[in-house]
């Protein structure tokens, strides 16, 4: 099949790699041109760990060559990204194209607001998963290091009724992929905000001091999982108010990476995938400025909508904007940003299976 990637960091050019080394044809598209010239002068991109070899990847900083031809638009930026991805590669979709958000970080409820915004009438599926799908970092731009493909991977698809034909669209390339009934259950099951912030804010000191540290076993000690277990049960009391069927942290760690553990603590602390990934070396890192607005703050805003308090994700919020001395709540995803702002939960519920058909 013909991809195009949308997004040249970590999990960009380990999936153009890998989809290459697959036998698939890949155009890997960004906007950072340093990032897309060393990648071309490379010729394509050197994997190692769990797959390896050399791909041949055609990148470019040439929106309009990318989307010409592609069967599936991965998405693979930050959530800060998705209104400026969704708002560009608008003018040129097609009727059968799928867009993949590699996660989903409510992004497939904001570029269908996006495109109802721009009256984009194709036929296209809009689809995203609940974490990306590799453990990865890239070591140089054309060079990375996969540590782990996940075993089983959620997705849904906006509307839900649109995943079964996904699924069989992507099942050669990407076989783990289950189908789950919302695009709120994907989102609300990325862990990132639940892990991410609570280590990063409880250990600024070790991060802003000299010398390096392992991010998850070194950093997520009993206290900051209490922390982390207490954020848990606000994601998991939404869900329920929406009659939405979220996984435990732990049972996304069984489901992700195979561990079997009785406690949230000793499933980070015997995860393989997480022994060897050093904890940022600054504060100005997306650990906070995607994880909070595009992770906390909504879940906060679904909150106050369902009445469901959410203290522990506030008082994160708060902690962070005094740390970074900025208001992190200003640049939030608001709920009017993914068309749920004048929805009853019944609606949210409603629009969630049907899309817009509902509403026409």
């Amino acid at each position: 099949m013909k991809f195009t990637i949308i997004g040249a960091g970590n999990g960009g050019q380990s999936m153009a790699a890998h989809l290459t080394l697959l036998g698939q044809e890949v155009v890997l598209y960004d906007i950072q041109a340093e990032l897309i010239n060393k990648i071309k002068d490379l010729g394509g991109i050197r994997a190692e760990g769990v797959f390896e070899g050399f791909a041949s990847v055609h990148a470019t900083t040439d929106l309009e060559l990318a989307m010409r031809e592609p069967e599936v638009i991965m998405v693979t930026t930050t959530g800060t990204a998705h209104k400026h991805v969704a708002r560009s590669i608008s003018p040129f979709l097609k009727d059968g194209q799928v867009i993949m958000i590699f996660p989903g970080y409510w992004g497939a409820l904001e570029f269908r607001n996006i495109f109802s915004e721009l009256g984009m009438n194709k036929d296209v599926y809009v689809a995203e998963t609940e974490s990306l799908i590799y453990t990865c970092r890239y070591i140089e731009p054309g060079h990375v290091r996969v540590r782990k493909v996940k075993e089983s991977l959620e997705f849904a698809t906006l509307p839900a009724s649109d995943a079964e034909l996904v699924k069989e669209k992507l099942k050669d390339v990407y076989p783990q992929l289950v189908p789950t009934d919302s695009v709120l259950t994907t989102t609300l099951n990325n862990v990132n905000p639940i892990f991410h912030v609570p280590i990063l804010l409880l250990n600024t000191g070790r991060i802003e001091s000299e010398g390096d540290f392992y991010f998850y076993p070194e950093g997520a000690t009993p206290g900051v999982v209490n922390l982390m277990e207490e954020l848990e049960r606000e994601r998991l009391e939404i869900g329920k108010s929406l009659s939405i069927n979220l996984s435990t942290c732990l049972e996304l760690l069984n489901r992700f990476y195979d561990v079997e553990e009785a406690t949230l603590y000793e499933g980070i602390q015997k995860n393989p995938a997480y022994q060897t990934g050093k904890a940022p070396t600054t504060l100005n890192y997306r650990y906070i400025y995607e994880d909070i607005p595009y992770g906390l703050y909504p879940i906060v805003k679904l909150g106050e909508k369902l009445g469901v308090k959410t203290p522990t994700a506030n008082l994160l919020i708060d902690l962070a904007s005094l740390i970074r001395k900025e208001n992190l709540r200003a640049n939030g995803l608001e709920l009017s940003d993914l068309g749920l702002a004048d929805k009853t939960p019944e609606e949210i519920v409603e629009y969630l299976k049907v899309g817009n058909r509902a509403y026409q």
